[in-house]
């Protein structure tokens, strides 16, 4: 009697939610809290699944539209859901309550992990995190069973990364504005607090665990049943296992701790699942096994045919969205700020006093959890993120990693999301934290220099790009620090090196040898095998800043050589109207004069800060003298002989590499090609065609264009001898010839781009131009003058055009009475 009544009140439950599901977001919300309230958690345990899967849009589903409601736009809408599904809303107490149900445990497609760990998993080579979690059913595959409040969080981190979402792409200007990164701050602010002492109480369990998968009995008809295998787990990195093991020695077997572990257990999964599924989407391991081709010939341990297709599917990287790096950045660093309100001294040095175990967790918290998984994933992005401006994201999101000390003062500006200004030095109370994460600074700063060199630094965006990196790594302190961390790590050669040494750094204890080796190690665990570690102050890296720095000399050649070019002067009634000289200034390429100073900027204060990081001399000759040798010794088939005449090339813009005019038009040079190749110079492509023949507009009437090309290309072919001589005539007949001819094409311009010499010489004739006439607008002119005639004057059709003629020739003749009498005839004889 009692299982039928729980199951009707269950089924009433369900109608109410699916009735309440179909009703707008602030009605909805409202009627699915007062059924939560109105019922107790044992009623919803079997609705959980298909409530939080209708929530986020999982299945096909579009979901309750997280990431496109905004608080501007949707103002009631955002404050539902944020009320609704808050840390402290009616959704999530309910889930604190299913929480204390051991035995409680709801099934996650597996499909829907992470390659990596999905890869793991079917290697027998279980993370850590799903040590609990894997079951296997009776078919041999591998589910994932969690606890409610993992299952919501699953679903959640999962949201980001699901195809739907994807597609979707909404573009988040303000991350505050947004339903989804809102709740994302509400979770971070309320399990990882900032100013708080202690975490908010929860609802205990009878058995406290990390996940109680391992239990075989079920109450969720999602959840998982069978016997779970014994899975070995993967070796945590040296320095990670001494740490953690250092820190909670001292509470083994305490009811305290145990406590203690119990309320941390929700930030810290918090923490785990939102570094699952954003930053290991891509692992360096997947690498290795990318190599191993002989694994496909294996039999799958499940007896699964399909190894191939699990194999061929991981090939596919995994490339994120801008929100996601956003995302991604903003969970950065809200870690920084909630590691560092433990304060200095009980992150980075040894204490006197027993810390807190919140402590304890801030300090295990990035080597244990994050460490790994972020570097994997900047890796990842600064290989495969495409070659464009959106690449500060994931450059912003390193530089927020590598600078912690920006986030030790807790104020209402971090949850606004404002960063602090970057500090001028680097204090030694860092030198841990820059030590644990070495491979951070030096081996991302060198994946940076490789991106940077296949950058065009002429743009204002990527000119950025080196700055910000630049501005970063020459902080005061921060390069010695970095010496010092590879001189304990390297050979004896590079201890001996000279250079500045921070002070508390050179204490014996750093320099100690089981320090270098932990250090070894800890670059193994992160690093794929057979990884060589490259000095960041070495030679070859040394190498690399230097081209960069060439690089950045050949960019500012480029912006300073370019001067403005006049625009053609404007005739007829167009040059009473043309204000262009008004505005003209010195500009570069789409950048206006302003930008162009800013850029300048940029690679100017570059240059300073990368010379003062690694000790270096500003380049002094930008643009190399022409190549006698090395570049033409490899190719000697380009060399020209010494006696060649570059005397036309006065005629060619200054951005324009060095050309040689031959029969078929110009030629680059050696030192051209070798200009053009390195980005010093480079041709302004414009119009290098007849005019008359460039594509038909909207604005033009396709037949009546062509009807007047073909008769003014009659009158240009049969008569181009009088047209000549008239054009080039110096009386009053001349200039009255020039009014109505067309100009040469570019006759006096200076070239901007190679062309053939035959149109070249074609384009620099006089010619009769009559396309005008097929437009639609100079149709409409003539039909509204044909009617103001019409019905002032009374002319006809014959009378209009004698009156149009006479015009015409009026206007001629005055304005060859106003032509000024020098041309440049000689040059079209």
């Amino acid at each position: 009697m009692a299982a039928s009544m729980s199951f009707s009140a269950s089924s009433n439950i369900t109608v109410r939610i699916q009735n309440a599901i179909l009703k707008p977001i602030p009605q909805r919300c409202k009627e699915i809290e007062e059924i939560i309230k109105s019922g107790s958690p044992k009623d919803f345990r079997t609705l959980l699944p298909s409530l939080v899967e209708n929530i986020f849009g999982f299945g096909g589903d579009t979901g309750w539209n997280l990431d496109v409601i905004s608080k501007t736009h949707f103002h009631h809408d955002f404050e539902a859901i944020r009320q609704f599904l808050g840390p402290e809303g009616p959704l999530l107490t309910l889930i604190y309550n299913l929480q204390t149900d051991p035995y409680l445990t709801y099934e996650f497609p597996f499909k829907c992990l992470p390659a990596p760990t999905r890869q793991q998993i079917e290697e027998r080579s279980l993370p850590m995190f799903f040590v609990s979690k894997i079951q296997l059913q009776s078919t041999g595959q591998p589910t994932v069973a969690l606890t409610a409040f993992e299952y919501y969080l699953f679903h959640f981190a999962y949201a980001l990364v699901n195809p739907l979402w994807q597609e979707k792409g909404p573009h988040w200007n303000n991350l505050n504005e947004i339903t989804y990164p809102a709740l994302l701050e509400d979770y971070m602010q309320y399990f990882l607090p900032l100013k708080k002492k202690a975490l908010p109480k929860f609802p205990q369990s009878l058995s406290p665990n990390r996940s109680p998968g391992g239990h075989q009995h079920n109450s969720s008809t999602r959840g998982s049943t069978g016997n779970t295998p014994s899975w070995p787990r993967t070796r945590m990195g040296l320095l990670k296992a001494n740490l953690i093991t250092a820190q909670k020695s001292h509470s083994q077997n305490s009811p305290v701790s145990e406590k203690a572990e119990a309320e941390i257990w929700w930030s810290e999964t918090l923490v785990q699942v939102l570094a699952e599924f954003w930053l290991n989407q891509n692992s360096l391991d997947m690498d290795k096994s990318f190599m191993n081709h002989s694994s496909l010939m294996h039999t799958s341990r499940y007896g699964e045919p399909s190894k191939a297709d699990t194999f061929f599917s991981l090939f596919d990287h995994f490339v994120p969205s801008n929100n996601h790096v956003r995302l991604c950045r903003m969970f950065i660093k809200h870690i920084h700020h909630f590691v560092n309100s433990a304060g200095l001294e009980g992150i980075g040095s040894y204490q006197t006093h027993e810390p807190s175990p919140l402590d304890e967790f801030k300090r295990a918290l990035i080597p244990q959890h994050l460490q790994k998984k972020i570097y994997a994933f900047l890796q990842h992005s600064f290989a495969k993120w495409p070659l464009d401006s959106s690449f500060r994201l994931i450059l912003e999101t390193w530089l927020t990693y590598i600078q912690p000390w920006r986030y030790t003062n807790i104020s209402p500006t971090v949850k606004a999301g404002i960063d602090q200004e970057v500090k001028e030095e680097v204090a030694d109370s860092w030198f841990p934290f820059i030590r644990d994460n070495l491979l951070f600074y030096s081996t991302l700063f060198q994946l940076f220099l490789n991106r940077t060199a296949k950058l065009d630094l002429t743009s204002i965006y990527n000119a950025n790009i080196v700055y910000r990196v630049s501005k970063v790594f020459s902080l005061s302190n921060l390069s010695d620090l970095l010496q010092e961390v590879e001189r304990m790590l390297c050979s004896s050669s590079l201890r001996q090196s000279p250079g500045p040494l921070g002070g508390s750094c050179l204490s014996k204890e750093f320099r100690s040898q089981e320090l270098s080796i932990v250090l070894n190690v800890q670059i193994v665990d992160l690093e794929r095998p057979g990884f060589t570690y490259t000095n960041m102050f070495g030679p070859v890296t040394v190498k690399e800043v230097k081209q960069l720095l060439n690089q950045i000399a050949a960019a500012k050649a480029s912006v300073t050589a370019v001067k403005p070019v006049r625009s053609a002067k404007k005739s007829g009634w167009a040059s009473f109207f043309d204000v262009s000289s008004l505005f003209k200034d010195a500009s570069f390429g789409d950048l206006s004069a302003a930008e162009s100073k800013k850029l300048l900027q940029y690679l100017e204060q570059a240059v300073t800060n990368i010379c003062r990081t690694f000790n270096l001399s500003p380049p002094i000759d930008p643009i190399p003298p022409r190549p006698k040798s090395g570049y033409l010794s490899l190719y000697p088939e380009l060399e020209e002989p010494d006696d060649i005449s570059l005397d036309d090339n006065d005629m060619l813009l200054p951005s324009t590499p060095e050309c040689v005019r031959t029969d078929e038009g110009l030629r680059l040079t050696p030192l051209g090609r070798y200009q053009l190749m390195n980005g010093l110079k480079k041709f302004d492509i414009g119009l290098q065609c007849d005019p008359d023949l460039q594509p038909i507009r909207s604005f033009e009437n396709a037949a009546l264009v062509r009807m007047l090309h073909r008769a003014s290309s009659f009158i240009n072919t049969n008569y181009e001898n009088e047209i000549t001589f008239l054009y080039n005539r110096p009386d009053f007949v001349g200039k009255l010839a020039r009014v109505f001819l067309a100009a040469p094409h570019g006759a006096n311009k200076p070239t901007s781009s190679p062309l053939p010499k035959d149109l070249e010489r074609q384009l620099h004739k006089p010619r009769l131009s009559l396309r005008f006439l097929g437009s639609y607008q100079m149709l409409i002119y003539l039909g509204l003058m044909y009617l103001l005639t019409y019905f002032v004057w009374g002319f006809g059709f014959f009378g209009f055009t004698f009156f149009l003629l006479g015009c015409i020739i009026v206007y001629g003749v005055f304005q060859a009475m106003v032509q000024p009498s020098s041309t440049d005839s000689d040059k079209y004889l």
